[in-house]
């Protein structure tokens, strides 16, 4: 659909489908109809940006380079909700990654190159945002026979050395510091390995306890090395996968932290800031076998259990595995609107739970830089819109009168309200176990606690649909140019349009020359401005939303 007939057919929809009735009761709707209740003056705990962390599995690939004057700006304008980056294996594990002049020859250990590490930092640091860095992955020439792991490529095994591990490490710390300065660096995040309990990263024969051992030594060793060389008060964590067992219990790395014997300084415990797990879902649609709440839970429980209070818990990758073909997402997100709803119950879901963040891989038919926006990209925006304001009680009737209906489980309200009182948030999703379904949910929200002394507030709405998403279209060509499975290295649902999602060059060349329509396709827009009255300290607002939607309504009250 062009753009121009996109936007006029949204506006002219919008008009017709939001009503505003003060008199009308919720009996008289219809029974699709699901109905909220949010109270403006029953403030809870303020909203966190939930989607301030990106992952980056290459670092050398996506930071390094001239980003710094290409992009100026960039991250401000386009993804204001990141703060933090976190680069995997940022210290080494294979010929490519290892921080060494020549990484091949064990006959020098201390041959140190922070520069492509530094290079990419600096990137990180123009843009206004910290680096995450996950270290612990080790050197090839720091063991004598070092085994990569065929999953991903890097060195599986401890290092032979310890003591000449702690130097690397305090090296690195060191040539931060001279180059970002000791009190920027302490800002940072360090982390020691990715998914440290699955053995596909990190293991010692597969043996459980050798492998337990091996990264308590890791850890302890790497921890001391930053504070010597940062500062004692670093923020520094583990990942554990948590989602899916691992070759052993992540929760005894928790009590090693809060208890046990510091290998490397031989005192008690180790510092310990933050706690993350990975987060997969195995298709659209589908659950893991734990939650998200439950994979938080199984490490918070086992913290404060141990005294570790005050932690930041967060995913540090995760989504879903593979889209509607079964084959592998690029980037663990699907691009149809469904993806939109999927993220807003996710996020109000860690609302719920007081789970901090979740690290998303990528935002863009690019990836990070430039590209076409996703519906993933809008919904971390209009949640990044809310964040920093308090959370407004608010009630599901539908749901408590009729807890089995679909269409009430299903729907979701997250309200909000700035520090003065001047401005309500209400953000609504419509979300579909199946990406294939269609139609519209009707939306009833009651608001109540409203100053007594206005009649009337201004109301906008920003809706997140088709016709702000590029994919269908993007959908639509691909079957005109002749597109099948075998043109797309990872599954036809990926929002990336760059390989190895697509193989062929002609393809994504195809997609480059479309890119501008493409863009217009995935314009944000938002509604006109209408009034809303209030009687009594209440008002009534009742709209229709497309199922996969996402909508935030912005209330203006002028007291």
């Amino acid at each position: 659909m062009l753009p121009k007939i996109k936007s006029l057919i949204q506006l002219i929809l919008f008009l017709l489908i939001v009503t505003i009735s003060l008199k009308a009761q919720p009996s008289r709707l219809g029974a699709q109809t699901v109905e909220f209740t949010v109270y403006a003056a029953d403030k809870g705990k303020m909203i966190p940006n939930m989607a301030d962390n990106i992952n980056v599995w290459n670092y050398r690939q996506e930071w390094m380079g001239p980003r710094d004057k290409e992009y100026a700006g960039y991250f401000r304008e386009k993804l204001p909700f990141v703060k933090y980056v976190q680069f995997m294996m940022a210290a080494g594990g294979n010929e490519e990654r290892d921080l060494f002049k020549k990484p091949l020859d064990r006959s020098v250990t201390d041959d140190y190159d922070f520069t492509p590490l530094i290079e990419a930092c600096r990137n990180v640091v123009a843009q206004g945002l910290i680096p995450h860095l996950k270290i612990g992955n080790v050197p090839l020439k720091y063991c004598t026979e070092p085994k990569i792991s065929q999953s991903f490529g890097v060195n599986l095994l401890p290092p032979d050395s310890y003591a000449t591990w702690h130097r690397y490490v305090y090296e690195l710390g060191n040539a931060l510091v001279r180059e970002f300065g000791k009190s920027k660096v302490q800002n940072w995040r360090f982390g020691v390995l990715t998914e440290y309990e699955n053995k596909d990263w990190f293991s010692v024969g597969d043996d459980p306890l050798a492998t337990r051992t091996a990264y308590f030594k890791l850890y302890d060793y790497t921890v001391d090395a930053l504070q010597k060389s940062v500062g004692k008060n670093i923020c520094v964590g583990g990942h554990s996968m948590t989602v899916s067992d691992g070759l052993w219990d992540e929760r005894d790395f928790i009590t090693h932290c809060a208890r046990g014997k510091n290998y490397c300084t031989g005192k008690k415990g180790t510092r310990l800031c933050y706690l993350a797990s990975s987060y997969y879902d195995p298709i659209p649609g589908k659950t893991a076998e734990k939650t998200l709440p439950e994979c938080i839970d199984h490490l918070r429980k086992h913290a404060e259990k141990e005294g570790l209070k005050n932690l930041i818990y967060g995913i540090d990758e995760g989504r879903i595995l593979q889209g509607t073909d079964r084959k592998d997402l690029d980037p663990r997100a699907i691009g149809n609107t469904w993806q939109a709803a999927y993220d807003a119950r996710m996020f109000e879901t860690m609302i719920d739970y007081d789970i901090d963040y979740f690290s998303q891989w990528k935002f863009t038919s690019e990836g990070i830089w430039g590209g076409v926006p996703s519906v993933s990209l809008h919904t971390a925006n209009l949640f990044y819109t809310i964040s920093g304001n308090k959370r407004l009680r608010t009630e599901n009737i539908t749901s408590q009168l009729m807890p089995q209906q679909t269409e009430a489980s299903n729907t979701g309200c997250v309200a909000a309200i700035d520090k003065r009182g001047c401005k309500l948030f209400l953000l609504f999703y419509a979300y579909s176990n199946s990406v294939f379904e269609q139609g519209d949910r009707t939306i009833s929200c009651r608001i109540n606690d409203l100053p007594q002394n206005i009649r009337q507030v201004e109301v906008t709405c920003t809706l997140i649909n088709d016709d702000s998403n590029f994919f269908d279209e993007w959908e639509r060509d691909q079957k005109e140019q002749g597109m099948t499975d075998n043109d797309f290295g990872w599954s036809k649902s990926s929002y990336v349009t760059t390989i190895p999602t697509l193989k062929s060059r002609k393809y994504i060349d195809y997609f480059k020359s479309r890119e501008t329509f493409y863009t217009q396709c995935a314009t944000l827009k938002q509604s006109p401005s209408f009034i809303l009255p209030v009687e009594n300290g209440k008002g009534l607002l009742t709209f229709s939303i497309p199922i996969h939607g996402v909508a935030l309504y912005e209330i203006e009250i002028k007291k």
